[in-house]
Order: C-alpha cells, then structure tokens, then sequence
C-alpha cells in the first residue's frame, strides 16, 4: 500500500530510482522501512553522513522498545531506506547479520562499527546506554546491562552522487 505523503512520495521514486539500476530478475523486491538514524534533525544528518562515508556500518535496536511497538523483526538481506534529518532519503542499505546480545556482551568490534563517539567500547557503553536509559525509562523498566539488543551490521547498497556501491 503506498502513502500518498511527500515523504513516502520520495521514498517509493528513491527505491524505484535503486531497484531500476537492478537485473531485470531483481526487480521485485520491496524495502523493510524507511528511516532515520538517531533522534532529531541534527543527529539524523550526522549518522546519515557516517553512513554514507562508510564509517557507521553497524547499529543495534532495544529489543523491549521493538516488541512494544509491536514492530515486525528484519532478516539478514533486508533493505532499508535511510533518511537524512529533513526526511530525504540519502541511502539504501542492506543487513548483513543480525545477533541478539545483552548490551554488557557488545564487544569492541560492534562499538567500531557503529562508527559514533571516538568508536570505542567504553563510548558506546556509556552513550548507547544512556540512550537506551531513556527508552526503558518510557517503557517502565529498568535499564540494566543485560538489556537484549539486536545488533545488525550493514552494508550501503546505493547512494546516488556516490562511487557506485552495488
């Protein structure tokens, strides 16, 4: 079903715009979701760029925050659209392995990809569960380091105005 908004007007001509450049044989597919990054215009630019250059190949979802909003889990090979702080998509991306983990099992490997802060594991502990904090505090629960994530790493299969991804 299409929204007949201006966002999901741009979304759907951006997705067709990526499905088109496609093998004929890969043609009919659909996105998962569109997308920001992060809360708020300035911090949906940020990660978008991170993306875009390559440096923010990973991210992760409180799996309470998830299942309360009754929100459907993704697959390894998924696309999204990623959209910048003024809702424009900027980015098609695709999931290349999903795990759950605790938030205290998150190694220095998944902080690194997640490419925010200095990408170290002891920013992204302090940072990440601050954010996820704030979440549970909507939630009613308690944050702690046993929080379930699900942490994803992804791949950025089309950029226009970027070297060719795909």
């Amino acid at each position: 079903m299409m929204n007949n908004d201006p966002v999901s007007v741009q979304v759907n001509a951006f997705w067709r715009s990526y499905v088109e450049r496609l093998p004929e044989s890969e043609r009919d597919r659909e996105y998962f979701e569109a997308f920001q990054f992060g809360a708020g215009r300035e911090m949906a630019n940020q990660l978008s760029r991170l993306v875009l250059d390559g440096i923010k190949t990973a991210t992760s979802d409180l799996i309470w925050h998830i299942d309360a909003n009754n929100k459907p889990r993704w697959g390894v090979g998924e696309e999204h659209v990623v959209l910048d702080g003024a809702w424009t998509p900027v980015a098609v991306i695709r999931t290349t392995e999903l795990e759950e983990k605790r938030f205290c099992d998150v190694d220095e490997a998944f902080a690194f990809d997640y490419g925010e802060g200095d990408r170290t594991l002891a920013w992204w502990r302090e940072h990440i569960f601050n954010w996820y904090a704030h979440q549970c505090r909507d939630l009613g629960i308690e944050p702690t380091e046993e929080m379930p994530l699900q942490c994803e790493r992804f791949e950025v299969v089309y950029a226009p105005g970027r070297v060719s991804l795909i």
